[in-house]
């Protein structure tokens, strides 16, 4: 199919790791939570991996803390420290990343990822993909409750390329869901075992070097 519009998630899709390191948040936490002059013995789950806004609600009134300040440092926090690390080595584009030059001479390409936007941006620029729009989630309690499966971040991305006709090629079954939700095709990328579960992708492919043949 002739997609005019390619969009791509980041993490596991065009660089390594499946998501950012827990350490990384663990370590903006406790950044925060220094910086705003709260003790606390231990590890609050609910702003290091926190399931939902409700939670980081919870767990900032349990802290005596302004929940969406606290969880902005503590997104902005992150995203320098991830960043230091992509910088370092720590995470590198796959190698069939390569294919996205011969992807943009004939269609506009996108990232639109659930990690925080500093951190897509700064990938984006680092690695210097050809994509239009690099865009994931921004500091605000808001953002991290429409996260994918939550069409959102792809209908933002869309709306402003100005076109429906697109393809999202994504890793876990929750950007197959994403894709579904606006109206587009999903491509699932499987680079070892197929995810289980559903929904089912309008196609399955096992390297990004497939899809300019599929396309």
């Amino acid at each position: 199919m002739a997609y005019e519009t390619i969009l791509f998630d980041m993490d596991g899709v065009l660089l390594t790791g499946c998501h950012t390191d827990p350490d990384v948040y663990r370590r903006a936490v406790a950044a925060t939570l220094a910086d705003f002059g709260t003790d606390y013995d231990g590890e609050p789950s609910g702003l290091v991996r926190p399931d939902d806004v409700a939670e980081i609600r919870t767990t900032c009134d349990d802290l005596g803390l302004a929940a969406a300040p606290a969880w902005a440092y503590r997104e902005r926090a992150a995203t320098d420290i991830e960043n230091e690390r992509i910088a370092g080595g720590d995470r590198v584009p796959f190698e069939d990343v390569a294919v996205l030059s011969e992807l943009a001479e004939s269609r506009t390409l996108a990232v639109v990822s659930n990690n925080r936007q500093g951190t897509v941006r700064f990938a984006a620029d680092y690695f210097d993909w050809p994509v239009e729009i690099a865009r994931g989630r921004y500091p605000t309690l808001s953002a991290f409750g429409r996260c994918k499966p939550d069409g959102h971040l792809l209908r933002w991305t869309l709306d402003r390329l100005g076109t429906d006709d697109a393809l999202f090629v994504g890793d876990r079954h929750t950007d197959v869901e994403a894709a579904h939700r606006v109206g587009i095709d999903a491509a699932l990328l499987s680079r070892g075992d197929v995810p289980d579960g559903g929904p089912e992708p309008t196609h399955h492919i096992e390297s990004l070097s497939e899809l300019p043949d599929l396309l």
